[in-house]
């Protein structure tokens, strides 16, 4: 490749659209102390070349830092020299660049599907490389060139595919993803397309004024894949009706996008006045019988503001799976949980023990509601098993402190027998001598306080109570392991052996207690 000087002349009509365009839409912030770290994805195409050729002439009037990123899918024979012609590129142009190479046996290995894998991929190195130029008080910015004919194959592509409105608005000039950071953190990228509005023959003008290189994917003409046959085929049959077809599929993009915000401003609203909890990062608990009472686009579109709450990073969702749980939403039963999109279901359950059944929309890896009470986790269960309690002492469990002390009878006050606690318990201590903290196991059983010889499954007491069918695995139950006889399912139900009489010597006072540090709002 030979170099090119980045030098454009002031009236290139191409230049005098982009600074239009950054008037009406800012994508670059407001000049500032200091340059703006931004970051350009370049693959060594036309449209990408020319971006960065135009940012290159009007960083200093804007106060860009620009960096070139490249991600090498290695998908194709020509991939590592596309590579090597955007380093010379960079290199040429004094512009720092920063490259990665992908697996391709990992990419097509991934259930979403080849094309999909890339573009995560391709996206989650850009974001990330814009999240490390940029400062800690600076919105990390990546550019990219999709154009005026790629934003009218995309709403084509999706009309065909079925997308809704929200999908139907196809690309944004300026979008906001949030990215998960290495550390775990969430951060905020800006990512933007100056030449949205920008048709493709200008782009090749301004390329052939300026006398610039660029690779060819020889991909992009065969007729096989869809969007090729879009950008071949459909429009230029589509133009033949409508000379103007791409301004006016880019128009009624625009005019979606601005419905699609509204709607989305709509739904948020109805969500908050559906909620029967705060809403926290995993899950988001509905009334079910209002939402029930909405019609179905309006549930359609409360259930996709919760996921979009729940995964900022979602990008759609599918119709099929929303429309599922608008109607399979009606039963009014514990039931799931059901996929519904990446990465999260939705369950119909009681929000608390007792408590109406609710929509809960969640992450597939989070309870779909959260323990109000003491609650023994997966990790818990797995790596203790059981826990023995001593006379007198505290066991800490995840926000919550047992507090056991053995005392004699004749000390309990005179009130003792009304015990409106249903977290504290007491045992006679001759009864409870060696006592365990575990999680319930099928087929226990227990004669409940004041039905002496009647035995109930602990399944029964759980389903009595309204137990949402996600926190019986993990509800703590004190267990005599000798006779592996449960004496006190915590909170719902204490065996009758183990009450106090007036033969009872010694007492084994069990008291639950919420410590300060709440684990979720939802908690309180």
């Amino acid at each position: 490749m030979t170099s090119r000087s980045a030098h454009v002349p002031a009236d290139d009509p191409l230049v005098d659209a982009l600074l239009a365009s950054q008037e009406r839409l800012h994508f670059f912030p407001p000049i500032g102390p200091r340059p703006v770290p931004v970051v350009v994805g370049v693959s060594g195409g036309l449209d990408s070349v020319c971006l960065l050729h135009i940012l290159l002439h009007i960083a200093p009037q804007l106060q860009l830092d620009l960096h070139v990123a490249h991600v090498d899918h290695q998908l194709r024979p020509e991939s590592a020299s596309d590579a090597a012609f955007v380093a010379d590129l960079a290199r040429a142009w004094q512009v720092p660049v920063v490259q990665t190479a992908l697996d391709p046996a990992e990419l097509r290995a991934d259930a979403a599907g080849l094309e999909a894998a890339a573009r995560t991929a391709r996206y989650a190195f850009l974001c990330a490389t814009a999240m490390n130029v940029a400062g800690e008080d600076q919105v990390p910015i990546v550019a990219v060139a999709h154009h005026a004919d790629d934003q009218a194959e995309t709403l084509l592509l999706r009309l065909i595919q079925g997308a809704g409105i929200h999908g139907l608005a196809a690309m944004r000039p300026v979008t906001t993803l949030t990215v998960t950071a290495s550390d775990g953190t969430s951060r905020a990228v800006r990512l933007v397309r100056p030449f949205l509005d920008v048709r493709r023959d200008d782009i090749a003008a301004y390329a052939q004024r300026h006398d610039l290189s660029w690779r060819d994917d020889a991909t992009n003409r065969q007729l096989d894949r869809t969007r090729n046959r879009l950008r071949h085929t459909v429009l230029p049959l589509l133009a033949e009706l409508n000379p103007r077809i791409v301004e006016t599929l880019t128009r009624t993009a625009v005019l979606l996008a601005d419905e699609a915000q509204r709607l989305q401003q709509l739904d948020t609203a109805q969500l908050q006045a559906l909620l029967v909890q705060p809403l926290d990062n995993e899950r988001v608990l509905l009334d079910l019988t209002r939402w029930q009472a909405l019609a179905p686009a309006e549930r359609r579109g409360v259930a996709r503001a919760a996921l979009l709450h729940l995964n900022r990073e979602l990008r759609e969702v599918g119709f099929e799976r929303l429309e599922s749980l608008a109607q399979q939403g009606d039963a009014a039963r514990a039931t799931g949980p059901h996929p519904l999109a990446a990465r999260c279901a939705w369950t119909i359950t009681p929000a608390i023990a007792g408590g109406p059944l609710c929509l809960s929309i969640h992450r597939a890896d989070a309870l779909p509601v959260y323990p109000t009470g003491p609650w023994l986790d997966m990790s818990w269960r797995k790596e203790t098993v059981a826990a023995r309690l001593p006379a007198t002492g505290t066991l800490a469990i995840d926000g919550w402190t047992l507090h056991c002390r053995e005392l004699a009878a004749n000390e309990l006050p005179e009130d003792w027998n009304r015990n409106e606690d249903r977290w504290r318990v007491l045992l006679d201590a001759g009864k409870a001598a060696e006592i365990h903290l575990t999680a319930p196991e099928v087929g226990l059983k227990l004669e409940p306080l004041g039905l002496p010889g009647h035995h109930k499954a602990v399944g029964d007491l759980f389903t009595d109570a309204k137990v949402p069918r996600c926190l019986r695995p993990g509800w703590p139950i004190v267990m005599d392991l000798s006779t592996q006889r449960p004496l006190w399912i915590c909170g719902l139900a204490q065996d009758h052996s183990t009450r106090v009489t007036m033969e009872t010597r010694r007492v084994r006072e069990l008291v639950w207690r919420r410590v300060r540090e709440s684990r979720s709002p939802a908690a309180l």
